[in-house]
């Protein structure tokens, strides 16, 4: 793109301030909505979760490697569910019943069977019934076959598989060991991943302690021309885009269905162009120019501190997430949507072009706007080093607000905050990105290897 050769922007107030009262209107009325719709009842779902899966794998590590602990860890006294099992999805209770009927409890089981929804719940329930009561007969292969993928594809489906094929006459032993087996594995791989976190957050706190002990100076953030009406303009008309880009794409979806693979892709990167040319034109430069305030130079020094700054963001998010999560209400964990469209991705090349999405052009977008323009915009407008300061906060909470996840408020904006402050670091936007490329990127490879 060109340079411009305009000046910044300094809309009129006469239209400009009615303007954006409708506009911040507007996105306050969708943004509710998209909010309170996530929030408010959902359809049953089609398979376990997230929180259901983990503790299919720590119930069934336990029974395989006869770790009393771990047995302990959900069933209180000799009831086997959970004092919550009510609270949880119809699918977690039927991984539960397995469980139950595992350790004895059939009556439990059979209780914790009846909230596994629909015409898939019933052929559990069946299959459950004939497995561990030899009561009825099972459902056919493909019915079976669905059940097996609503629990998870875990223990619970595989130990049942081995009981239903016990209770045909046939030889389980087969089965129960590969049972155990991906059970032990999968806690082996919980350990280390925590073990591999614990030191990533210890060696955050040492990377803070070395950016405490030895203070850079202030590097020169980059400056914006454009009045406070303008910014005003632009960041509205983003998010504006951003809640309109859904519903953009997925109509053109259903004229070009081939596309369905590449709709999330097509909606970042429709809301990404929209808020790049909202920023470039309202600032009266081109990309290039644009570019060069960014990236002023160091970029290696900027990407070596990146992965300290992403150590530290761990450190930081762990920290916060341990605080506040026990204060939070009881709801879905914020992760929730990417694992529900991660547990029904498929072909590799679906999987790589989200991928791309979520750890390359997100973070580059997203940095771009927040610290590469409103942290410095606001900086350059609220003083010395106090006003940097309140300007990596207050860019940080926009950032963490944009994401319209109430409940990952908390941990979002102490990695916003973070960033900025690798942004003040640095001087270099090289390092705000590679954090946030290494954190989605980390993020989107759990969550597929759970989903």
């Amino acid at each position: 793109m060109a340079p411009h050769d305009s000046q910044p922007w300094n809309p009129d107030r006469s239209w400009a301030d009615p303007f954006i009262a409708c506009l911040l209107l507007v996105v306050l009325f969708l943004a509710w909505n998209q909010v309170t719709a996530r929030s408010g009842p959902r359809p049953p779902e089609d398979q376990a979760s997230l929180e259901g899966r983990i503790q299919d794998v720590v119930l069934g590590a336990a029974k395989a490697s006869g770790l009393e602990a771990l047995k302990g860890l959900n069933l209180p006294g000799a009831a086997f569910a959970p004092p919550d099992a009510g609270r949880r999805g119809g699918w977690d209770q039927a991984v539960l019943a397995v469980h139950a009927a595992e350790s004895g409890d059939l009556d439990t089981g059979a209780r914790l069977t009846q909230a596994a929804p629909g015409a898939t719940g019933e052929a559990f329930r069946r299959a459950w019934a004939f497995a561990f009561r030899g009561a009825g007969a099972p459902p056919a292969e493909p019915a079976l076959q669905e059940v097996r993928q609503a629990l998870g594809g875990g223990y619970a489906a595989r130990i049942l598989a081995a009981r239903l094929l016990a209770r045909s006459g046939g030889d389980a032993a087969p089965l129960e060991a590969q049972a155990r087996a991906w059970a032990k594995a999968r806690l082996v791989a919980f350990g280390a991943l925590g073990s591999a976190g614990f030191l990533l957050a210890l060696a955050g706190l040492g990377y803070a302690l070395a950016l405490a002990l030895h203070p850079a100076p202030p590097r020169p953030l980059p400056r914006y021309g454009m009045s406070g009406r303008a910014v005003l303009l632009v960041l509205l008309g983003w998010f504006l885009a951003l809640l309109a880009a859904g519903p953009a794409v997925a109509g053109v979806l259903r004229v070009l269905p081939a596309l369905r693979p590449a709709f999330l892709p097509l909606v970042y990167g429709l809301h990404a162009c929209a808020g790049t040319v909202f920023l470039l034109r309202a600032e009266g430069v081109g990309l290039r120019a644009l570019g060069r305030r960014v990236f002023p130079d160091r970029t290696g020094e900027a990407l070596a501190a990146g992965l300290g700054f992403f150590a530290l963001a761990f450190a930081a998010v762990a920290v916060v997430a341990l605080a506040v999560t026990p204060l939070l209400p009881a709801g879905e964990p914020p992760q929730k949507e990417l694992l529900e469209l991660l547990a029904h991705l498929r072909g590799g090349w679906t999987v790589a072009l989200l991928f791309l999405t979520v750890a390359v052009l997100a973070p580059a977008f997203e940095e771009l706007l927040f610290r590469g323009f409103l942290l410095p915009w606001l900086g350059g407008r609220l003083g010395a080093r106090h006003g940097r300061v309140l300007a990596v906060v207050v860019s940080g909470l926009s950032f963490a607000a944009m994401h319209l996840q109430p409940l990952g408020l908390p941990t979002l904006a102490t990695l916003g905050i973070v960033l900025g402050f690798a942004f003040l670091r640095t001087g270099n936007l090289a390092t705000c990105i590679l954090v946030h490329g290494l954190w989605n990127g980390g993020v989107f490879i759990l969550m597929r290897a759970l989903a």
